[in-house]
C-alpha cells in the first residue's frame, strides 16, 4: 500500500451524549459463561492471564492498567480465580473511573490529528494509533484493513 501521506480518511462527527446515571450489574450468567469457554480444566476457575479476553467478549473496552489492577497476570498459569470471583471483578472493571474510552473520547482524539478542520485525517497517521498505540494491531493487519476499507490512495 505504500506511503499514506496523500490519503485521508473520514470519521464521524457526533454529538456528546448524556451518560447514564445509573449503574446497571454485569449478567452474572453471561460471564460465567465466557469463563468456561476459558476452563481447560472443567475447574470452575479461570485462569488471570484471560481476565481482559473476558472482558472484551462481554463488549467492555477496559484498559490493560484495569485489568492488571483487578489481578490480571502476564503469562498463563499463575493466578486463577473462581467463576463468581470473575463476576465480581467484571463489576469492579465496570465502575472504575477512566476504565475506558467511549466511542465520543476517540472521536475527540481523532480531532487532534484533523489538520484541515475537514472531518478527516491522514491514513499514515491512523496507521500509527492502529500500529503502535493501546492494544496494538500488528502492521500486517493494519495494511489488510485499510486495503478493505479506504478508497485507493490519493497521488
Amino acid at each position: 500500500m505504500g506511503s499514506h501521506f496523500g490519503s485521508y480518511l473520514q470519521f464521524a462527527k457526533v454529538k456528546r451524549g448524556k451518560k447514564s446515571p445509573k449503574f446497571k450489574m454485569v449478567d452474572a450468567e453471561a460471564v460465567k459463561k465466557i469463563c468456561d469457554i476459558y476452563d481447560w480444566d472443567g475447574k470452575g476457575e479461570l485462569d488471570l492471564f484471560f481476565l481482559g479476553d473476558v472482558m472484551y467478549a462481554l463488549g467492555m473496552n477496559t484498559t490493560k492498567k484495569v485489568c492488571v489492577g483487578l489481578g490480571q497476570t502476564d503469562e498463563e498459569g499463575k493466578k486463577f480465580a473462581k467463576f463468581d470471583d470473575i463476576v465480581e471483578k467484571v463489576n469492579a472493571a465496570k465502575v472504575a473511573p477512566d476504565s475506558s474510552g467511549t466511542y465520543h473520547d476517540y472521536v475527540e482524539l481523532l480531532k487532534l490529528y484533523d489538520k484541515n478542520n475537514n472531518g478527516t485525517m491522514m491514513l499514515a497517521e491512523l496507521e500509527n494509533i492502529l500500529a503502535n498505540l493501546g492494544d496494538e494491531i500488528p502492521k500486517e493487519d493494519v495494511q489488510k484493513l485499510f486495503a478493505e476499507l479506504c478508497d485507493p490512495e490519493d497521488e
